[in-house]
């Protein structure tokens, strides 16, 4: 399994609010094996996993370009998850590689000019609810360029520009993927 792989299905387990200790990370892994990845649109990757007794699609991407002062830095991702067992459609979230600065917002702009504001946890930025998600989905469906701005809790400002370049078929087949 890639390394790329891993790292998403260890931030669906968060999605889903669970903690993971190390142990429980390498039973997710080893649960999806490498069949989790589904497809490839474009610059968008697509796939289905088990965590836990929960099913969880969701396409996945990586920026194009990461800006910012910093020495070391985790990988970083944009996901959309679907979890049919919770009722769960297109949660946004995204993965910083770092720990965000304690009450700091992550900043999402779309060259349209949307702008939303996402609140962290930990090295995670979510919505604050369905209806911020699905705005952000309907804007990541019509444009071709997203950046997201955050600041790390040492205070170093990343900018992470993400190319939307086959979101549109990525999301379509995790939706389906999962019967949603």
């Amino acid at each position: 399994m890639s390394v790329a792989n891993r790292r998403h299905l260890v931030a669906i387990a968060i999605l889903a609010g669970w903690a993971l200790p190390a142990s429980l990370a390498t039973v997710v892994q080893a649960q999806s094996g490498t069949g989790s990845f589904i497809a490839k649109f474009q610059d968008w990757e697509v796939h289905k996993a088990r965590v836990g007794d929960a099913t969880v699609c969701y396409a996945a991407a990586i920026p194009k370009r990461s800006q910012g002062k910093y020495k070391l830095r985790g990988e970083t991702s944009l996901l959309v998850s679907f979890w049919p067992s919770h009722k769960i459609r297109g949660q946004v979230e995204v993965r910083a590689g770092y720990t965000y600065r304690n009450r700091s917002v992550a900043r999402l702009r779309f060259n349209n000019g949307a702008a939303f504001k996402l609140r962290t946890d930990a090295d995670s930025a979510w919505g604050d609810n369905a209806a911020q998600d699905r705005k952000i989905v309907k804007n990541l469906s019509d444009r071709a360029r997203l950046t997201v701005t955050g600041r790390s809790s040492r205070g170093t400002r990343t900018v992470d520009t993400y190319s939307l370049r086959g979101f549109r078929a990525a999301f379509a087949r995790a939706k389906s993927a999962c019967g949603m």
